[in-house]
C-alpha cells in the first residue's frame, strides 16, 4: 500500500468519526449531572401529554402479574390531535387489561358506543371480570363519557401515568448509585438510557413517606430510558440464586411506555352480552 493510499484510507476514517460526532450518536457524551438538570422534566413532559399506552409487567417471589391500560384519540396527519368543537379530543376511547399468575382477571373499555339497532351513538364504560377458568363474567356498563372516567378517582388511582410514574417522580438522581457492575449511561440522538442501584437511605424513606415498599426494595439494579424528554421505560433487576454459587439477574418489574397506542374498539351496547348487562349507576 502506497503512501498515498494510506492518507486517503487515514482520512476516510477520520471523516467517518467527525459525521458520527455530528450526529450526536456519541455514546459518551452524557453525566450523571446533566441527567440531574433534566431527570424531573422528563418526568413533566410525559405528564402534559393526553394520549399513553403504558404496559407493567411484575414477577414476584409469589406471584406474576401483567396490566396494560390505552388512553387513545384520533390524531391528524400531523400527528397533531384532533378536537371536536368543544375542545375534546376527538373520537377518545380507553382500553385497561389485568392478569394475574398469567390468567386474564379484568377487562374495560371505555367511549362512544352504536346502537347495533338504531345507529344512535352513547358513552360507556364497560367491564368484565373472569372466572379461574378464564372465562369473562360480570358484565357491567356505565354511561359515562371517557373524558369523565379518565378524570374520575377510580381510573387516576389505578391507571394514570401520574400514578404509574408517582415513585420514579419521587426518586431523584441523588438516589442512584452509578458505580455498579452494570454501569450504563448512553445518550444517542434523542434517547438517553442508564442503570443504577438506589441507595438504602432511600429505601427507607420510601418506605416512611409513602407507608409501603419501594419498587426497588430487593432489587440489585435498574435501567431506566427516556426518548425524546419524556419517560419511556423502567426494568429493575433482582439476583436470582440458581444454585452452586450461580446467581442471574431477574427481571423483577417493568413499565413500557408510549404517548400513542393501538386502536380501540369498542362493542355494541345494546348487542350480547351486553344489552342484558347489570347498568351501573
Amino acid at each position: 500500500m502506497t503512501n498515498k493510499t494510506v492518507k486517503k484510507f487515514l482520512c476516510l476514517i477520520l471523516a467517518f468519526l467527525l459525521a458520527i460526532l455530528a450526529t450526536g450518536c456519541s455514546f459518551n457524551s452524557y453525566s450523571a449531572e446533566e441527567l440531574k438538570a433534566s431527570y424531573k422534566t422528563f418526568f413533566e413532559n410525559s405528564f402534559n401529554e393526553e394520549l399513553y399506552y403504558w404496559k407493567e409487567t411484575v414477577n414476584a417471589s409469589d406471584y406474576s402479574s401483567w396490566r396494560t391500560c390505552n388512553v387513545y384519540a384520533q390524531i391528524d396527519k400531523k400527528y397533531e390531535l384532533i378536537r371536536d368543537e368543544n375542545g375534546e379530543l376527538a373520537n377518545m376511547k380507553i382500553s385497561l387489561t389485568e392478569e394475574y399468575n398469567k390468567k386474564n382477571t379484568y377487562k374495560a373499555m371505555c367511549g362512544k358506543s352504536f346502537s347495533s339497532n338504531t345507529g344512535e351513538t352513547k358513552s360507556y364504560l364497560f367491564e368484565n371480570d373472569f372466572d379461574k377458568q378464564g372465562k369473562e363474567i360480570n358484565y357491567r356498563k356505565t354511561e359515562i363519557t371517557p373524558q369523565e372516567y379518565v378524570a374520575s378517582d377510580d381510573f387516576i388511582s389505578r391507571f394514570s401515568l401520574e400514578t404509574m410514574l408517582r415513585e420514579l417522580e419521587y426518586l431523584t438522581v441523588d438516589d442512584m448509585v452509578f458505580n455498579i457492575d452494570n454501569a450504563l449511561l448512553q445518550h444517542r440522538g434523542k434517547t438517553i438510557k442508564f442503570s443504577f442501584a438506589v441507595t438504602d437511605d432511600y429505601i427507607e424513606r420510601f418506605k416512611t413517606e409513602f407507608g409501603k415498599s419501594s419498587m426497588f426494595e430487593g432489587s440489585k439494579y435498574a435501567t431506566m430510558e427516556f426518548a425524546y424528554d419524556r419517560f419511556a421505560s423502567i426494568v429493575v433487576y433482582a439476583e436470582e440464586k440458581l444454585g452452586s454459587g450461580i446467581s442471574a439477574d431477574k427481571e423483577i418489574y417493568k413499565l413500557e411506555v408510549v404517548y400513542y397506542g393501538p386502536i380501540v374498539n369498542l362493542p355494541s351496547y345494546d348487542s350480547a352480552p351486553w344489552a342484558d348487562a347489570e347498568l351501573i349507576k
